[in-house]
């Protein structure tokens, strides 16, 4: 063999184990994170996981199917008035800006629409609440704080986002809107 052919196979022996060492590190590094179970989402692409999703974490691997069916099955049950909710919203809010406004019936749309999100979230809360009456104890209480994580979670990132909307120091307040006639 001659020094080219040694130089290349050098070469090539070289970036194969460089490429071994990189997998195996990788592998190290995510391994454990990339076996967790992922829950089935229900959601569209683009779109943040449910926070309900994350709580089957907390229970034992064996409770973690049934919880993840029962929370499909009450998610899919709730579309459809969660969907004409916003589809009342949309509604609602094209009659505030079209010419012919009536904030009574505005109002009362908006109304409805909060009404069947209200249902749709207390569906889902009764289905919750009756799958963990079929837990044991420590489960149900592993449920309860992971829910409760969660709802703590939510509330606080929506209060960032309204934190983050306000003006900044530097900035005046948004003038007040004027007084009605």
């Amino acid at each position: 063999m001659n020094g080219r052919k040694l130089v290349i196979a050098l070469l090539a022996s070289l970036a194969v184990n460089l490429f071994l060492i990189g997998l195996g590190v990788g592998a190290w590094a995510l391994g454990p994170r990339l076996m967790q179970p992922t829950p089935v989402v229900v959601q569209g692409p683009g779109r943040p996981p449910l926070p309900f999703w994350a709580t089957a974490r907390a229970l034992s691997p064996q409770y973690r199917p049934a919880f993840n069916a029962v929370l499909r099955k009450a998610l899919l049950a709730t579309m459809p008035d969660v969907r004409e909710a916003r589809a009342i919203k949309r509604r609602a809010f094209d009659g505030m800006a079209s010419g012919d406004f009536d904030a009574a019936r505005v109002s009362a749309d908006l109304d409805r629409a909060r009404n069947l999100e209200f249902g749709a979230r207390s569906r889902l809360e009764r289905d919750m609440v009756a799958f963990s009456a079929t837990l044991p104890a420590d489960e149900r209480a592993n449920l309860a704080e992971a829910m409760r994580a969660t709802m703590r979670q939510m509330v606080n990132q929506r209060f960032q986002r309204q934190w983050e909307s306000r003006p900044s120091e530097g900035e005046a307040p948004p003038p007040p809107p004027p007084p009605e006639p």
